[in-house]
């Protein structure tokens, strides 16, 4: 499926460029639709990829290797065609895995009823009477956990038991794609149930939304959390990157905000690049 939609995308392209692009009239319209086919059908791919590696002999999940554990609000993963198209071509998941890959595998809960994981962290699958102590289990031995920002009662469970059960430096808060008042409203949580103060992080400015409209003024800076051993926050944003390899280029972002995680944790830090170190 992967190669039959880079196939598909090859062929509206040329068909789109053939057509003579927007100007091209139904065949330049018809090449447009054959590209945005390949990009779905590329993602339902590597979708596929993700389930057979998760349940493959050589699992992640089934190794003694230590895992970085994920967990976010099940409202950030795509979940539909769109949200799908706006991943592009490796979604945050799957780049945030390949920047953490030193300290481990990136594991997370996946989604109840699910068919196809998102592609990315290797999901594990559990009831809702299970799924607390499968977080606690791997809560214990990750040698990171890293917490997406967001709202929902499981969310807020899950910072909880981070708060009182980690040791402050292996904690991360991921703030990515969140609003003010969301953030505000996770930061209002942390501190009126578990006495956690995260820091104000600032909106976007006008210049950032020009580069790219997802960075609006409604939205705060994206970047990490990180807590000395007395629970004292640090950000540490995202850099800023000006030319971007396609929609959703964020693994060198994420690589540069991350060295000084890597650094504490005396794991040896490499400059990554969008395809690979």
């Amino acid at each position: 499926m992967k190669k039959a939609g880079i196939g598909l995308i090859i062929l509206g392209g040329v068909v789109y460029a053939v057509s003579g692009g927007a100007d091209g009239g139904p065949a330049a319209f018809l090449g447009a639709l054959v590209i945005v086919a390949g990009v779905l059908v590329y993602f339902r791919g590597r979708q596929h990829a993700a389930k057979l590696i998760a349940e493959g002999s050589a699992s992640p999940l089934r190794d003694s290797k230590p895992d970085v554990l994920y967990l976010r609000s099940f409202r950030a993963d795509p979940s539909s065609p769109f949200k799908a198209l706006q991943a592009g071509f490796s979604t945050e998941e799957e780049q945030l895995a390949d920047v953490l890959r030193p300290f481990g595998d990136l594991i997370a809960i996946g989604k109840p009823g699910e068919s196809l994981p998102l592609p990315g962290a290797a999901r594990l699958y559990a009831t809702g009477s299970e799924w607390k102590n499968v977080v606690l289990d791997r809560m214990r031995i990750a040698p990171l956990v890293i917490i997406r920002a967001g709202t929902g009662a499981g969310l807020l469970w899950e910072l909880g038991q981070a708060v009182s059960r980690l040791d402050p430096e292996r904690l991360l808060i991921m703030v990515l794609n969140i609003t003010t008042e969301e953030y505000r409203e996770f930061c209002d949580q942390a501190r009126d149930n578990f006495q956690l103060e995260l820091p104000t992080i600032k909106n976007y400015g006008a210049l950032r939304t020009f580069v790219d409209y997802r960075e609006n003024p409604s939205k705060v800076m994206a970047g990490f959390i990180r807590f000395s051993r007395d629970w004292s926050p640090e950000f540490l944003p995202l850099p800023t990157t000006v030319i971007r390899m396609g929609y959703n280029d964020l693994k060198k972002s994420l690589n540069a905000a991350l060295r000084p995680v890597f650094e504490r944790h005396g794991v040896t830090w490499r400059p990554v690049g969008r395809f690979g170190a």
